[in-house]
């Protein structure tokens, strides 16, 4: 008999949860009595017989899909009630792939439809009765997500200094010594020695004065300038700390400092000074130095000093590693900087503590150039994006903006109601449309240009512009291969007519021109546009169940030598976690336009950003977010799809099989053939080796999965 009592909310143990909120808190008198259908599944086996042969032979075996029938009871006080009830309960089930979970585990949730149910006793206000859900995939989701990642020091407070272990065997540059001089006098990046304490990692760094000359000074120490400066705010709370090991006449007093940016730089309150150090246990002893300050005033950390004040005329040395400055009011275990190679592990181990395969999401963020993103695991899978033999930035650093705005407030040099455009009515010249009315920025939709119309319109199509100044390329041409993205906003609807002109132009005409435009009243549709000169070269009306309202979308129109590209695609907008992101609407991809030679040497001197509405017809709500305009060359443009740099967000979604790099789809980093299917995670453990350009540094990766149980 199955458990009917209640939680502490008082709601029964096996309440029905849908899309987040139980029945029971929706509808009075609603209670869930019992459910089935969530234990055992059974196998489907497809069987053959082969001839006389005894038995029969397996073909497959397959999990079929599952019912859940749910039996309820509901009580009424009046014949209304009960009435309203009902209509409640069949707008709360009908509806498709439904998230439900049930109260003896909440954990869980199944994907299911309302596919059945049992008649309802007649003539009674108090009945029970039972519906089925059908689950297609028969699998109970986990409603945690779970998370993996190659970044063992992420919890771990930050260490604000760079390659302080000494990791990529460089000597810091620019060190100098106290006293001038070099004879007789190591500061050197190392490994393991003989007789020389073991380094944490590979490398420490050793500091050594091997003079007998009793006249030198015996204050003996070598400093270096930081490749980033620290600054201390005063109020906070900072930690400073690292391991030393000494020898021969350096047992004594330590010279140690962290200077500053003041004019009395040595910072004392977290230098060790010249007090002793600790030699106890020998010369292959490490001893840890930490020192605590709560910061009276603003400074700057700039030089660290590591020395010994010589105890004879003997050589001596000391050595340095593990070195960490953390704003902490107490010592943490050392950790690289997230700059540094070693923050980051080349092996990613998930734990799909499950009982059935999953598709993760994949995140890799850059934190500098690279040409690949290469995933490999342990089932034999492999992903790969991007080219292998791409080389070391050459054709990016050939690149130069011609213009970046983020529209965060007026950029320089704006020009307004000037520019260039192709719209006149209908195309007629004579019929001139007009740029009137203002724009503001940075409003309450964030970064962004919007337009701000006059409040009649006296014309055909009117709006402000918009106008920025280009620059050529340091070569002084203005006529090459160009990439120009736009990300914008175009919220329409069946009376709403206007447009977004996004023009690159000179001074006299339209070069190369994108229009999304709603043109018709009395229709949903919104166009697209692309002019080469004054000549239109495509156009298409958008599918409005994948360009639709409330969403931002990137214009990316491409000039590649001869040939013009456009692609317009929708962006994965904020809030959205990479382990949620479900199947996203493909982009328009134009077809190549083949450019006449005149087509393709228009020169380039500005951009005009030109909002449109017709008449007095009501228009649509947008506004254009930035706008990168960048000059390439050939080689640049063959290895773009297969390019990432700093800061770049690229997330794989294996479910759907697509990649979308900073929320955008590019279709065509997903042209190599991928092993998807063989990256789903089994149960148990998988190891995932990630793989980058030879000439990279390592990108943070994480695995996002949502465990799913038959």
């Amino acid at each position: 008999m199955p458990f009917t009592g209640s939680d502490d909310n008082q709601r029964p143990a096996e309440a029905m949860l849908i899309d987040g909120q139980y029945i029971e808190d929706l509808i009075p008198g609603y209670s869930t009595l019992q459910v089935s259908g969530r234990e055992l599944l059974s196998q489907s086996i497809e069987k053959q017989t082969i001839g006389n042969s005894d038995g029969e032979f397996i073909q497959y075996v397959r999990n079929p899909s599952r019912e859940i029938v749910v039996g309820y009871r509901l009580a009424a006080a009046d014949n209304l009630s009960f009435r309203q009830a009902f209509y409640k309960l069949n707008d709360i089930l009908h509806g498709e792939n439904h998230q439900v979970s049930f109260n003896d585990d909440p954990s869980k949730y199944w994907l299911a439809t309302l596919s059945d149910i049992d008649d309802v006793p007649k003539g009674r206000n108090a009945i029970t009765s039972s519906f089925t859900l059908f689950v297609p995939d028969g699998i109970a989701h986990s409603v945690a997500t779970q998370t993996a990642d190659n970044t063992p020091y992420k919890d771990t407070p930050v260490n604000m200094l760079t390659d302080s272990g000494f990791e990529s065997g460089q000597t810091p540059a620019n060190h100098v010594w106290g006293d001038g001089k070099d004879a007789d006098r190591l500061f050197l990046v190392v490994g393991q020695v003989p007789s020389f304490p073991t380094p944490f990692g590979t490398y420490m760094l050793r500091i050594e004065n091997d003079s007998h000359d009793s006249s030198i000074a015996p204050d003996q120490y070598a400093q270096y300038p930081l490749a980033e400066p620290v600054a201390i705010k005063k109020g906070e709370t900072w930690t400073y700390s690292y391991y030393y090991a000494v020898a021969g006449s350096a047992v004594g007093l330590a010279s140690d400092y962290v200077l500053t940016n003041e004019s009395n730089p040595v910072l004392t309150e977290l230098s060790m000074g010249h007090d002793a150090r600790d030699a106890s246990g020998g010369q292959t002893t490490w001893h840890r130095f930490v020192k605590t300050w709560t910061a009276d005033r603003d400074v700057t950390v700039i030089i660290l000093r590591f020395g010994f004040v010589k105890t004879s005329a003997s050589p001596g040395w000391v050595c340095i590693d593990n070195i960490k400055l953390e704003q902490e009011p107490t010592a943490s275990p050392w950790s690289p900087n997230p700059a540094d190679p070693e923050y980051y592990t080349n092996t990613i181990t998930v734990h799909n503590g499950g009982t059935y395969p999953v598709e993760p999401v994949i995140t890799a963020t850059m934190h500098a150039d690279n040409g690949l993103i290469a995933l490999i695991n342990s089932q034999g899978g492999v992903l790969q994006f991007g080219n292998p033999e791409e080389a070391d930035g050459v054709e990016r650093q050939r690149s130069e903006v011609a213009r970046y705005e983020g529209f965060d407030k007026e950029p320089a040099g704006a020009a307004y109601n000037t520019g260039q455009t192709n719209s006149h009515y209908y195309y007629i010249a004579a019929q001139k449309n007009v740029m009137e009315g203002s724009v503001k920025y940075a409003d309450d939709d964030g970064s962004a240009v919007e337009p701000v119309f006059l409040p009649t319109n006296s014309h055909y199509w009117e709006g402000p512009s918009l106008h920025l100044k280009t620059t050529n390329a340091s070569n002084g041409s203005n006529t090459g291969s160009f990439l120009a993205k736009w990300r914008y906003k175009f919220n329409s609807s069946v009376n709403a007519l206007g447009a977004i002109e996004m023009t690159l132009d000179n001074d006299t005409g339209v070069a190369y021109q994108v229009i999304i435009r709603a043109n018709y009243a009395g229709k949903d549709d919104v166009d697209v546009q692309v002019f080469a000169g004054s000549t239109l070269v495509f156009q298409q009306t958008l599918n409005r169940s994948v360009f639709s309202n409330g969403r931002y979308y990137e214009a990316k129109l491409t000039k590649l030598g001869n040939t013009l590209n456009l692609q317009l695609a929708g962006i994965v907008q904020g809030g959205i976690k990479p382990s949620e992101v479900v199947t996203r609407n493909p982009p328009l991809i134009m077809p190549p336009i083949m450019l006449t030679s005149e087509e393709a040497s228009l020169p380039i001197t500005g951009a005009t950003l030109w909002f449109q509405r017709f008449e007095n017809y009501p228009y649509p709500d947008m506004g254009v977010y930035d706008m990168d305009i960048e000059w390439l060359n050939v080689d640049y443009w063959t290895d773009l799809s297969n390019r990432f740099s700093a800061g770049d967000v690229a997330t794989i979604d294996v479910a759907n099989r697509q990649i979308l790099v900073n929320g955008v789809i590019n279709a065509d980093l997903q042209l190599i053939d991928n092993d998807w299917k063989k990256f789903r995670l089994l149960p148990g453990d998988t190891q995932i080796l990630t793989q980058r350009s030879s000439w990279a540094q390592p990108y943070e990766v994480e695995v996002a999965f949502k465990e799913a149980f038959l």
